[in-house]
């Protein structure tokens, strides 16, 4: 009995750190892009992709930031693969505030914003 207890208790710490450990707070706001030193958009001029998540090539808009950087949101969304097929997130890049050219994925998920991968390596080019 003690040991089955264990066992439930062990698991249900796993779920919780598996829930909570990759999403947070959605700590983003919204900005006027005119006010802000970062470029309004941010073409990606290859497809590109992190892990299951699908990232389309085209221009992404600037979004929202937070302390740490800036959200470039996909207009036309990106894709998220799985053995069922694909599934529509909404989501885009983000670009470190500290280092420009750090870029980032990014998924809206119920629970907060997600990053995923790192697309620094991507085709991308900022736009004015």
């Amino acid at each position: 009995m003690k040991g089955m207890r264990a066992v439930i208790v062990v698991a249900g710490l796993c779920a919780t750190f598996v829930l909570s450990g990759c999403g947070g707070t959605d700590r983003r706001h919204s900005i006027n892009p005119a006010a802000t030193i970062a470029a309004p958009y941010l073409e990606l001029r290859a497809n590109t992709s992190a892990g299951t998540v699908h990232f389309p090539r085209g221009v992404y808009v600037l979004d929202s930031e937070d302390k740490n950087g800036y959200y470039y949101k996909s207009p036309q969304g990106i894709s998220q693969h799985s053995f069922a097929g694909g599934y529509p997130r909404e989501g885009g890049i983000f670009v470190s505030k500290r280092n420009p050219k750090k870029l980032r994925g990014y998924v809206i998920m119920p629970y907060g914003v997600t990053h995923v991968g790192n697309l620094s390596s991507a085709d991308y080019q900022f736009r004015y």
